[in-house]
């Protein structure tokens, strides 16, 4: 239909199980993929002094909240 919008797959580029040593460079080579539309940069610790690296545009991020934390519905206050 000419009103819907034909907008790309979200993925999430990430890259599991690397080593302390080897973030800055895993970092830089996602940047790469993503060029200038980078939002956010996500380290977290795994097992074993292991961690995983994600690098999200805003519209990746913006659909992971989405997903996360469902819209309140309307009429719904504080506490």
């Amino acid at each position: 239909m000419p009103t819907e919008e034909n907008k790309p797959a979200v993925t999430i580029e990430k890259v599991d199980g690397i080593p302390l040593y080897l973030i800055p460079k895993a970092i830089a080579d996602l940047i790469k993929k993503k060029g200038e539309a980078v939002f956010q940069i996500i380290v977290e610790r795994k097992f074993h002094h292991r961690y995983t690296v994600k690098v999200e545009t805003f519209d990746e991020h913006a659909e992971r909240v989405k997903q996360e934390e469902p819209a309140r519905k309307e009429g719904e206050g504080h506490g």
